[in-house]
């Protein structure tokens, strides 16, 4: 932060000069008044004063500098490990090209040029993400307009609309696994199909995280590709039901347990299983079961979990939250994980009216007609 407060009470200011590379005080770039101040409001106004003295080295940082600042300095440091890597990764074409350019002239003509075509649409949230950051305190203010905002780039709908395997697909995916792969691929694919559990928290999973007298899951920890490292999960740790079907699998698999493997799913070579690992045994299984070349593991698992729980077992879309690990009540299983069947709907309404129409009212006494 640039503004800190002190134990005294009294607030000190810190700025970024882009000349020097690093944060200086306030009074520094100011030449001389107190190193600290009694308000709050006396801090900002200090820090204003000393931004304007700076304007003309700021104008001097380039897309390529303030990057590099970006993704190093902990002040820019996004709270998981994951999010931080994606965004370096998301930037870095972008500063390869224009890297030389001071960020402060970056306008509309470079982000146009940068995105004809819409191939690089995937990328503007992490540039508008940096922008932002350089207009901000933090970064000395660099800018005053982000280039890359207010663009009106639709987002894409994912697997919003992506019907996920039918019960019966879902039986031939597993026969297919039975046939295909390890067992213990086998048993990941059915516990991921009956517990609507991420494959990267059923990478990670351990027997420690099982609770069989209550019949729960304790998910506590994931395997994060992108961090290459145990993280805690998406949105934080949950408890899910142990179903009837997935609490076989995984008694089943406790029975085949390697006593050395300290996983549920261990790999042929006793660690746990990674995207890379599962790619091989995925691509036999989905070819062997005749699904779609665009029907992905997780459409099959989890999204098929969702439209599961939701169209043949008629779940609440809050019950079904609670099992994924949302924290919404059930608003992004409605949006994307429902898939609400309307062939199957289609088919209630009719059983509902072939139930009504067996039925014949009562006559009501006195009625003439």
């Amino acid at each position: 932060m640039t503004i800190s407060r002190l134990p005294s009470g009294r607030y000190r200011v810190q700025v970024w000069d882009a000349a020097l590379g690093r944060n200086v005080s306030a009074a520094q770039v100011i030449g001389g008044g107190p190193r600290s101040f009694r308000t709050y409001r006396e801090a900002r106004a200090a820090e204003a004063k000393a931004y304007e003295r700076l304007g003309e080295a700021r104008s001097g940082v380039t897309v390529a500098e303030f990057r590099e600042r970006w993704i190093t300095d902990r002040l820019f440091e996004r709270p998981k490990e994951s999010t931080n890597i994606h965004n370096a990764e998301r930037t870095k074409a972008f500063a390869d090209k224009y890297g030389d350019v001071p960020i402060d002239q970056i306008g509309d003509e470079h982000v146009g040029q940068w995105l004809a075509g819409g191939r690089r649409n995937a990328q503007v949230p992490a540039l508008r993400a940096m922008f932002n950051d350089a207009r901000s305190a933090k970064a000395g203010r660099l800018l005053t307009t982000n280039p890359f905002a207010g663009l009106g780039i639709a987002k894409t709908k994912g697997n919003k609309h992506v019907q996920p395997p039918n019960q019966e697909q879902m039986w031939a995916m597993l026969d297919a696994a039975r046939r295909l792969t390890p067992p213990s691929f086998v048993d990941w694919l059915e516990t991921a199909c009956f517990t609507g559990m991420r494959p990267g928290e059923l990478d990670a999973l351990q027997f420690s995280q099982i609770r069989w007298a209550d019949e729960e899951i304790d998910v506590t920890v994931q395997w994060n590709v992108k961090a290459k490292a145990f993280t805690e999960p998406k949105y934080g740790r949950y408890t899910i039901a142990l179903v009837g079907h997935a609490r076989e699998t995984l008694l089943r698999a406790r029975s085949r347990r390697d006593t050395d493997a300290p996983y549920v799913f261990p790999t042929l070579r006793g660690t746990h299983y990674t995207p890379s690992s599962r790619t091989h045994h995925w691509n036999r299984v989905r070819v062997g079961a005749g699904l779609p070349e665009t029907t992905t593991l997780y459409l099959a698992t989890r999204h098929y979990f969702g439209w599961y729980a939701m169209n043949v077992l008629l779940l609440d879309a809050a019950t079904i939250a609670t099992q994924l690990g949302h924290r919404d009540g059930g608003q992004l299983v409605e949006q994307l994980y429902g898939h609400p069947d309307a062939r199957l709907r289609r088919n209630k309404l009719r059983q509902a009216f072939d139930a009504t129409a067996k039925v014949h009212p009562l006559r009501v006494v006195g009625d003439r007609s």
